[in-house]
């Protein structure tokens, strides 16, 4: 019997004014690089015992996301992971809320870092995904970044 595992990965932006209102949701599917296929397969073989998804990062770099990626192009903001859910089967939601004063001026690029070695410092852990997100994030909004990411068979 072969096996198709696959992982897909969706990610969903959300920006609120003040006053909770939404002001914009974006959607898109993210690449995931080499170095987080090959945490998957370490963890598989006993190698890395830490998988957690740590922290969502923010960068100013808008090159386009490679498999060769194991940082963001220009971290320039990271944040700790809000909330994390595996309700559903085969499921896992990660969600970092980004605060009126954060990560305020020009997003371009989101990466999520896991791992052991994953801390508040920039380009710390293994980059498990990549996404393009263009924004210039004013203190008079938040933004909301839900990444799900789903395993089937096939």
């Amino acid at each position: 019997m072969i096996s198709n595992w696959k992982q897909r990965v969706n990610v969903k932006v959300t920006a609120r004014d003040l006053e909770g209102n939404i002001l914009d949701v974006q959607y898109f599917k993210n690449l995931i690089p080499t170095v987080g296929f090959n945490m998957t397969r370490d963890g598989l073989y006993g190698s890395v015992t830490d998988f957690e998804i740590k922290y969502l990062a923010v960068g100013s770099d808008n090159t386009a996301p490679a498999l060769a990626d194991a940082t963001l192009g220009t971290e320039t903001f990271r944040k700790v992971t809000t909330s994390h859910d595996n309700a559903t089967d085969a499921q896992h939601i990660h969600i970092v809320y980004i605060a009126p004063a954060e990560a305020v001026g020009a997003i371009e690029e989101l990466g999520w870092f896991a791992g052991a070695a994953a801390g508040a410092g920039a380009d710390s852990g293994i980059m498990i995904s990549r996404v393009l997100y263009s924004r210039n994030k004013t203190n008079l909004e938040s933004i909301q970044v839900e990444r799900t990411d789903t395993f089937a068979e096939g």
